[in-house]
């Protein structure tokens, strides 16, 4: 076997484990880091001492390069972070998350053709409805037995995976594909009628999850998607939204309602987190106290902490602030900008109209996470941080081969 033979069949097996890494995210994390495990190994293997000149499209990897600043000054800041913690004591084994961002770069590397992205992006839709199927058929076996115990609003879809976990990879990966419904020409992803059937039970099990930071996504994408690709559609949304408010049971929309409620138990908690971190972060302003012991932390500002007041500080943006200080917050800010321009960029470029669908789906899949991450640590979870760089990385792999002008140096 030649030495190209050998790094294609090499390439091949990094972006299988790759996969496997991704759509096993939603039901085995022992599976997903083996996966991860296994294709960082070799690529790094490969850069040493197989092929040790990195091949990369220049032109793509211009249009990462403040991205990349941005990604490098928050991993410095993080580990400093860490380095300085509140609870210096085992601070830097939580560093290791950051070694996540390369599911972004080589995703963007490795995928070689647009025949292999689309069959990548399938088997992860399918694998997802597959899954949710499941979980909706052993929902609805459970669901009489619990309606004796809980209200229905208090039945959720958590067989696999935390619920806000599960909901929140569901909602990623249903808003990637949701904007492809609005194509009316020849698909060359997949033709419509199988999009709809696979991405009706993503949808459903995504509900069903009973998320409510999920809820509020939803519901401002759906505008999104509504005001700049359809307006009959958003119409009909606003419509139904009404209708479900006015016309079901309470019993059906507690769960919704309850999200403005500011006595609820779980937002009172909130709220109060919230501002036991805010207090965290003006006490250590510049990089913060490090993402270690957090609760320890929390406890240390305010002892006597209640029920609700768990785990986390339930929200991106807060917890940014108290484990990084206002150095790693600008930085992760910016970075998420950046990539945000970008997709605006790449959106509006001359391209097939499928393809502009599946950028404005991943710039619906960026708004998703920032909106839902607003109530939710959702960048401190790995399996969504893994399924979010994944599909933020589709936008430059289709700049990669629609619109470089140096792709085909290594094609």
């Amino acid at each position: 076997m030649n030495k190209g033979r050998f790094i294609y069949h090499w390439n091949n097996i990094i972006l299988v484990c790759l996969a496997i890494q991704i759509f096993s995210v939603s039901f085995s994390i022992a599976v997903s880091s083996i996966a991860f495990g296994i294709w960082g190994g070799l690529w790094i293997l490969e850069v040493l001492f197989i092929d040790k000149k990195l091949i990369y499209d220049k032109d793509t990897f211009g249009q990462l390069k403040y991205i990349n600043i941005l990604i490098g000054i928050f991993i410095i800041i993080d580990l400093l972070s860490r380095v300085f913690a509140f609870y210096p004591e085992e601070a830097m084994i939580g560093v290791k998350r950051n070694l996540l961002f390369l599911i972004f770069f080589v995703s963007i590397i490795k995928i070689y053709r647009v025949r292999v992205l689309f069959q990548f992006l399938k088997v992860v839709l399918v694998i997802q409805a597959l899954l949710s199927v499941g979980e909706i058929a052993q929902y609805l076996y459970n669901l009489r037995g619990l309606l004796t115990q809980v209200p229905i609003t208090e039945i959720r879809i958590d067989y696999l995976a935390y619920p806000l976990t599960t909901g929140e990879i569901k909602m990623m990966t249903f808003f990637l594909f949701f904007p492809l419904l609005f194509y009316k020409g020849k698909s060359i992803f997949m033709h419509k009628r199988y999009l709809i059937s696979l991405l009706i039970p993503v949808f459903a099990s995504m509900v069903l999850t009973q998320s409510r930071n999920v809820f509020i996504a939803i519901f401002v994408c759906m505008l999104i998607t509504g005001i700049v690709l359809n307006r009959k559609f958003l119409y009909v949304f606003i419509v139904v939204v009404l209708l479900g408010g006015f016309l079901l049971p309470e019993k059906y929309t507690a769960r919704i309602k309850s999200i403005v409620d500011m006595e609820h138990p779980s937002n009172a908690g909130r709220l109060t987190m919230w501002g036991t971190g805010l207090k965290i972060f003006i006490d250590n302003p510049i990089i913060g106290v490090g993402d270690n012991k957090i609760m320890e932390v929390y406890e240390y500002y305010r002892p006597n902490k209640g029920e609700t007041e768990h785990s986390h500080l339930h929200s991106n943006i807060f917890m940014i602030l108290a484990t990084t200080g206002i150095l790693g917050f600008i930085s992760w800010v910016t970075m998420f900008v950046l990539i945000f321009i970008k997709f605006l960029k790449f959106y509006k470029l001359k391209l097939e109209k499928e393809l502009k669908l599946i950028i404005f789906g991943c710039i619906m899949v960026l708004v998703s996470f920032h909106v839902s991450g607003l109530f939710e640590w959702s960048f401190g979870d790995a399996e969504v941080f893994s399924v979010l760089f994944f599909f933020l990385a589709i936008p430059f792999i289709i700049y990669k081969f629609y619109v470089s002008k140096t792709v085909k140096e290594f094609d």
